[in-house]
């Protein structure tokens, strides 16, 4: 065992986690005040035009807007249509809409590329099922899957190749999940914010797994011994 190095995978892994954890709130935090910009702008519309049809927000959501009266900036989207309307834009930006959902995914595929390429090799080695200079091949993945095992990865793996390979529809290995239990073969797979918050926390359990696994187990023994009495004691 290379405990050192379960000390720097701890904290390379807590890095990639904090990174990524940062990234979600960074994201979500905007969809919010996109999302209130959007309503500022509609709000804006209806004190203009009163009771009039054209301020109701099926109406509005017909619209077309661009990001720089959302944002200032002119950027321009990658589109088939010229002009994005205000009703496609709040269904991305609203809470566990398309954006969240795709955030969500992305999530699942980053972190488990992260585990199977990177750090499930490096325990290995630091492990010592496997040689210092041990690259990702068929046979590093054969050792791997009998020595470096995780229920929590094992779940993220089905999830990963439902979203990757099926399409975001839950394929039949789902129903094999020990604790992402969310999703049935078949189901499609959208996340709320609780239950992407399950998952950072899942992530964090492991971290701290790792952590846990640089300190070697301690054995020790107690030579205790009971004195004899002596005089009138």
């Amino acid at each position: 065992m290379n405990y050192p190095r379960f000390n720097e995978l701890y904290y390379l892994f807590g890095e990639f986690l904090e990174d990524l954890h940062a990234l979600y709130l960074d994201s979500i935090v905007g969809y919010e005040l996109l999302h209130e910009r959007l309503e500022k702008h509609q709000d804006f519309r209806k004190e203009i035009l009163g009771d009039h049809p054209l301020a109701k927000r099926e109406s509005l959501d017909k619209l077309h807007i661009s990001y720089k009266a959302l944002g200032g900036t002119d950027y321009q989207a990658m589109s088939l249509k010229p002009l994005m309307t205000q009703g496609a834009f709040r269904s991305r930006i609203q809470p566990n809409g398309k954006n969240y959902q795709t955030l969500g995914s992305m999530i699942i595929v980053s972190s488990y590329a992260y585990w199977e390429e990177f750090l499930r090799i490096e325990i290995g080695k630091a492990m010592g099922v496997l040689d210092a200079d041990a690259e990702n091949s068929k046979e590093t993945r054969k050792i791997l899957n009998k020595e470096v095992r995780s229920d929590f990865w094992g779940d993220m793996r089905h999830l990963r190749t439902s979203i990757v390979h099926s399409l975001g529809l839950a394929n039949s290995d789902m129903a094999k999940c020990k604790l992402i239990k969310w999703f049935k073969p078949g189901d499609r797979i959208t996340f709320n914010n609780d239950q992407l918050r399950e998952i950072f926390l899942l992530l964090g359990e492991f971290r701290n797994e790792i952590h846990a696994m640089q300190f070697p187990p301690r054995s020790f023994t107690i030579d205790f011994k009971l004195k004899e009495p002596q005089g009138d004691q």
